[in-house]
């Protein structure tokens, strides 16, 4: 069996410097927007308000179920000058991008902007959403060298898929993307070729072969506490939980600090 890649060492780490920030000087304050009636929107608040606490970083939180509602909580945090927002998503509510286009981007923590995306794509790292951050840190931290290898991208989302492709075009790999649209057989295949292999499509079953010198990275988190994969690897892997999700949210809080100073 390959070596677990686990986060709780780079957590360690990111909690240390966070909390010395904290110690520096004045903080932001995290405005945290979410949908209650959205199941992934108010599980990552949670965890989210969790670390907040353990920092001694002051939040507010505003519940939004309709656009009207995020639209105002959205302005308000923008008028803010020491706010950072972070915004719960899928919100689950109609015109979602519009709402995300709103936030100003320098208080825009998950980097979700247009904006932003742009920096990311003239290969900023510093612009990396909270998991594709937490995905870049975990490459550092096991020296997992890119370059020249075969990397599939299993999803496409502007917060998730679409940064990690892009950090991983900065990394020199050969990168590919597919998604739930691509037949389940034509992932396989792909994925059986591929040297690392990033999961972040929601959505379990879409590849069951791995080469055995591969690196798994599992950035999904189905409603049985487990991620995309489904089952254990023999090739070494990021574990759900303990992998990718312990590094998230502090890559997040940093991404606020990067924009607030």
């Amino acid at each position: 069996m390959g070596q677990e890649l686990l986060g709780s060492p780079i957590r360690k780490e990111l909690l240390a410097k966070l909390k010395a920030r904290v110690e520096e000087k004045p903080s932001f304050i995290a405005h945290l927007i979410y949908n209650p009636s959205s199941y992934e929107s108010y599980s990552y608040i949670c965890l989210i308000e969790k670390a907040l606490i353990k920092l001694g970083i002051e939040y507010v939180k505003k519940e939004v179920k309709e656009y009207e509602e995020a639209y105002e909580a959205i302005k308000v945090a923008n008028e803010d000058d020491k706010a950072m927002i972070f915004l719960a998503r899928p919100l689950k509510i109609v015109d979602e991008s519009l709402l995300i286009e709103m936030i100003d981007p320098n208080k825009d923590a998950d980097m979700l902007t247009s904006s932003s995306l742009g920096k990311l794509v003239k290969g900023d790292l510093k612009y990396l959403s909270g998991t594709s951050s937490a995905v870049n840190k975990l490459l550092d931290y096991y020296s997992i060298d890119c370059t020249g290898k075969k990397a599939l991208i299993v999803g496409r989302s502007i917060s998730v898929g679409l940064p990690i492709s892009l950090m991983m075009l900065k990394r020199n790999a050969l990168v590919k993307i597919v998604h739930s649209r691509i037949s389940k057989e034509e992932i396989d295949s792909e994925a059986s070729q591929s040297d690392i292999v990033i999961l972040c499509a929601g959505q379990r079953g879409l590849v069951k072969t791995l080469k055995e010198d591969a690196i798994l990275i599992d950035c999904g988190y189905q409603d049985d506490g487990k991620g995309d994969l489904g089952f254990v690897p023999t090739c070494s892997y990021t574990p759900v939980p303990g992998g990718v999700g312990p590094i998230t949210i502090l890559a997040l809080i940093e991404n606020a600090y990067y924009l607030y100073d």
